[in-house]
């Protein structure tokens, strides 16, 4: 199939439109796949050959610079968007919002997953990120990982004890790409699982800006430290005010203007470890992805 006749393919995708922060550059071609035989096909054909390649789900901590992003996006859909209860794991694709995960779960009354009612990525995501909050992380409930090699054009399935899952460091082997998730299944009481969710939801409404266009955390919690404490004691009230700025309520968020520039929002960041590096001698670790 030829690039201009492919249904599937999406010219100047813009990420502006759909990213969390309502901001960052286009990318020039984008492949929306709704199954294996679709992604097989594409890198079969001779569109992808010597070109980066970028992933995409939920854009809720990604952001692409200003100038775009020239090489190939993909965006897995369809079959990858499905969840699947087997006797003894649940099969989970990539493109499944985590919020969705939780409430499916809710519904069936699968536990130990409502962790995820409050995070805005996709399941992909999760695995790449190794994600998690309230003291979960994706790690914890994983049983294996099924991915795609891009080199070999095959599927292949990765243990947990196989992988280095670290804190914010999930499934991220190079020229791969995270297809499904296999879960463990815990069994619950159905009410307890909505009183946690509900639970976990007050926290997050506290302590978290809301209707506001945000990403999540920006950066990574060094260790024993909380980023948003270093953040608040290195830097001045410039930092609140502007058409980017932190959040009062917790200052390892942003609170952004629609439309800012990616590239701006870069350097603020850069302004930011800097402040901190200066009181407190720590390098914070960015959590947002700045792709070019």
């Amino acid at each position: 199939m030829t690039q201009e006749n492919n249904k599937n393919l999406v010219i100047n995708y813009s990420s502006a439109k759909y990213s969390w922060l309502k901001t960052g550059g286009k990318i020039k071609n984008l492949y929306k796949i709704n199954s294996q035989t679709e992604l097989i096909n594409l890198f079969n054909g001779n569109q992808t050959i010597n070109k980066s390649l970028l992933v995409i789900g939920n854009l809720s901590n990604t952001l692409i610079k200003d100038e775009g992003f020239k090489g190939i996006g993909i965006k897995l859909q369809g079959d990858f968007a499905n969840i699947q209860i087997n006797s003894d794991h649940i099969l989970v694709g990539a493109a499944v919002l985590d919020n969705y995960f939780s409430k499916f779960c809710y519904k069936k009354g699968i536990k130990g997953f409502e962790f995820l009612y409050t995070i805005p990525g996709s399941i992909g995501g999760n695995i790449f990120m190794n994600a998690g909050c309230y003291n979960h992380e994706i790690k914890d409930k994983l049983i294996s990982v099924i991915f795609f090699d891009i080199n070999d054009k095959k599927i292949y399935e990765k243990n947990i004890n196989e992988l280095q899952f670290d804190y914010r460091k999930g499934f991220q082997k190079k020229n791969t790409i995270i297809l499904y998730g296999k879960f463990k299944i815990f069994h619950g009481d159905q009410n307890n699982i909505k009183n946690l969710m509900q639970e976990y939801e007050r926290i997050r409404n506290q302590t978290q800006p809301q209707k506001v266009n945000c990403c999540g955390s920006i950066f990574k919690n060094p260790t024993n430290e909380s980023a948003w404490k270093l953040i608040k004691s290195s830097i001045d009230e410039s930092f609140y005010r502007g058409p980017i700025k932190l959040s009062k309520i917790h200052s390892n968020f942003f609170e952004n203007e629609p439309y800012v520039s990616a590239n701006s929002i870069n350097l603020f960041i850069s302004k930011i470890q800097n402040k901190v590096k200066e009181k407190h001698k720590i390098l914070l670790e960015k959590e947002l992805r700045f792709i070019d």
